[in-house]
């Protein structure tokens, strides 16, 4: 089975959903499923990932954030019968539409992977604006697009369900385990990483992510600066961002007076990311709104334990083990001040996930990616 993924950007700094499609092309390869990207913008990353995988990027046609590239329309044409399905992730973008007109005209069944974009905090909690917007295009054009899907795919049960809320959403849907981890394995690595200093073993809490006000980053150096830990406890904030929300992250710190105890670091990957993960206390997630968490199951593999807010809908796979909170700063200044410098505490979750995580290998990823494949687009 020869699958496209369409996507409107390789670049790895957007978050989850590039991740999310590599693994499935990955795994699915053990079960006969061959794949392909295609999306707009910036060529594929030099992770070693995208080296196994065939991906094209076309350049923008015009730079305004839409993703309209007239080469990528040109290639769908060309090239979508070459498949026996596409895959569209995301929505409100040029590709997708584009990628849904080009399987319409060729005959090609195609599936809609949403990425938590069709949701009532998606669509109505991020300014009048966005909303008016997004509702005009959807009547103008996604409307179009979701009619014409073969299926609708979603990460958890409560997003699926979310999804019911928004613009009458009915479509039949499955859901697709939509991450596997490859085994992380053992590292001899240790000591500080180079480029932001030598960082104390098990002696710093780990966010790792887009620096997006959505991810509620505010909330979690409000409940370290409340929770008055020893000096020698730090907090790391790991991601890329814009200069501008950078800047208010780092001028909040400052009020707080944890500027010391608070470090900031630019997007990292390979090597530099496992040793943060490995290095840390405890990864910390604390989003207004979480479509799954990618890096919380990375976290998970390299060993390190989680708490997560209860809007990480990922958080349904993991036992609660009060490390699931609430978006109340009561109850994160709480964990900092207790559970989190308990040692058996912490053996206990990292106990518990390892177990959770056998259900997130590639091969159990590759066995439920093919059955979903054959369920939607050959039953």
């Amino acid at each position: 089975m020869k699958v496209l993924h369409v996507i409107p950007s390789l670049d790895l700094r957007n978050g989850g959903p590039i991740r999310v499609v590599v693994e499935l092309c990955l795994a699915g390869e053990k079960w006969g499923i061959e794949s392909e990207i295609v999306a707009v913008g910036c060529p594929a990353p030099t992770d070693e990932s995208f080296a196994q995988i065939s991906a094209h990027s076309f350049p923008l046609s015009l730079d305004s954030g839409y993703g309209f590239s007239l080469g990528l329309t040109g290639w769908l044409r060309r090239n979508i019968k070459r498949f026996d399905c596409a895959i569209l992730h995301g929505m409100w973008s040029f590709p997708t539409l584009t990628a849904a007109r080009a399987c319409q005209s060729a005959g090609v069944p195609y599936g809609i992977f949403p990425h938590g974009m069709l949701e009532p905090w998606s669509i109505f909690e991020q300014g009048p604006a966005s909303r008016l917007r997004k509702t005009f295009y959807w009547y103008l054009f996604e409307k179009k697009v979701f009619s014409g899907a073969k299926t609708v795919l979603f990460t958890t049960e409560r997003e699926r369900y979310e999804a019911t809320k928004v613009f009458g959403f009915s479509r039949p849907s499955r859901i697709a385990c939509p991450f596997g981890i490859r085994d992380a394995g053992q590292s001899s690595s240790s000591g500080g990483i180079e480029g932001f200093g030598a960082l104390e073993e098990r002696k710093y809490v780990l966010f790792l992510g887009r620096l997006h006000p959505g991810k509620n980053i505010p909330l979690l150096l409000q409940a370290w600066a409340e929770a008055n830990l020893p000096a020698d406890w730090k907090i790391v904030v790991a991601g890329p961002s814009s200069r501008t929300y950078k800047r208010e992250l780092e001028s909040l710190s400052n009020r707080l007076g944890i500027s010391e105890r608070c470090i900031f670091i630019d997007f990292v990957t390979g090597k530099a990311k496992e040793l943060l993960f490995r290095n840390a206390a405890w990864f910390a997630l604390p989003s207004k709104h979480e479509n799954f968490g990618i890096a919380m199951f990375e976290a998970v593999a390299y060993g390190c334990p989680v708490v997560v807010s209860d809007q990480v809908y990922a958080s349904e796979f993991l036992d609660p083990l009060s490390r699931i909170l609430p978006l109340e700063l009561d109850h994160w200044v709480d964990f900092f001040r207790t559970r989190m410098q308990d040692a058996d505490y912490r053996g206990i979750v990292i106990a518990s996930d390892t177990e959770k995580l056998k259900e997130f290998t590639q091969d159990k990823l590759g066995e439920k990616w093919a059955l979903t494949l054959h369920h939607a687009f050959l039953s």
